[in-house]
């Protein structure tokens, strides 16, 4: 099973960026995806530096690929995924545009996780199109994952750890949260390189709520991370061929190494959640796979579990 790194989620500086990837060199994942995915307004990266970060990790063995927008809803954004369909690049699209723009039979197209790939008429689709690799939405359960892959002829990748992509809008939470719009955008999502995080309202007795959400810009996102790490062995068998880490301000390498071990089988899946808890330093959630709410954490679901044994 493989191993990808997704593309950066969060604003981070040109700099922060270009060091993540020179980094990212050195870390045992089979494909890197680059590209602003969230909001054309802080796309930090030029064309050319896309490309010259994909020339260093394709000769580190990486497969590269492009990532597009997920919400395109005016000719700003509509130019940035030509400009990002225009590198000599695969495609991930996260909005369908990308297929009204690339030739499928010249480019490699692949469905990104923001497409709403839900069921097996959508895979077939998306087959009809060109497409020949679908990272399947977070929200999906297992069990539907293993039904649209069945007899599917596709190759799927799924969102196995980082923090959720739950929404976007077109209005953007962090202008608005310091009095300002999108239009004159002062980059203050920057200033939370893994998002901002909001609790509820405290119950009676506790000094502070839970964790709810976490505030990226024009995005909302989970409070915790996610992490499949327990369920590699089953998400194998099912037939997914490659695992997503979402990059992560911090310990994303060690993330990865943590991953890569589950995989090689060196550690067990309990060992490798529980070295995990520690690194975030907080618990994790899984909800959404075993069809629960995907706040539920992974101490929760075994809870749950156990009791319905």
């Amino acid at each position: 099973m493989e191993l990808t790194l997704g593309p950066v989620l969060f604003d981070w500086k040109r700099s922060e960026l270009l060091r993540f990837y020179e980094e990212a060199a050195d870390m045992e994942v089979e494909t890197v995806y680059i590209g602003e995915v969230v909001c054309a307004r802080r796309s930090r990266l030029s064309t050319g530096d896309i490309e010259a970060i994909a020339s260093a990790l394709q000769r580190a063995g990486k497969k590269v690929v492009a990532s597009s927008l997920a919400l395109v809803s005016n000719e700003e954004e509509l130019s940035l995924v030509r400009a990002v369909a225009a590198l000599p690049l695969p495609i991930e699209a996260n909005d369908l545009s990308v297929l009204g723009i690339v030739d499928t039979t010249e480019k490699e197209v692949l469905a990104g996780p923001h497409l709403k790939t839900y069921n097996r008429e959508a895979v077939s689709f998306l087959k009809s199109q060109g497409v020949r690799h679908v990272t399947f939405p977070v929200e999906l359960p297992g069990s539907s994952v293993a039904y649209n892959l069945e007899g599917s002829g596709i190759k799927a990748e799924v969102f196995a750890h980082g923090k959720l992509p739950l929404a976007l809008s077109w209005r953007c939470y962090s202008s608005r949260l310091n009095g300002l719009t999108k239009g004159n955008c002062r980059y203050d999502c920057s200033k939370d390189p893994d998002g901002l995080d909001l609790r509820t309202m405290p119950k009676a007795g506790e000094d502070i709520g839970e964790p709810c959400f976490s505030v990226n810009g024009t995005s909302i996102m989970s409070a915790l991370p996610q992490s499949l790490i327990e369920f590699t062995e089953e998400l194998s068998a099912m037939g997914v061929g490659a695992l997503r880490i979402s990059p992560h301000y911090k310990h994303t390498k060690e993330t990865v190494r943590i991953f890569r071990e589950r995989i090689n089988d060196e550690m067990t899946g309990a060992a490798t959640l529980a070295e995990l808890k520690a690194l975030y330093g907080s618990e994790l959630v899984n909800g959404w796979y075993s069809g629960r709410a995907g706040k539920v954490t992974t101490e929760a679901a075994k809870v749950a579990a156990a009791s319905l044994g």
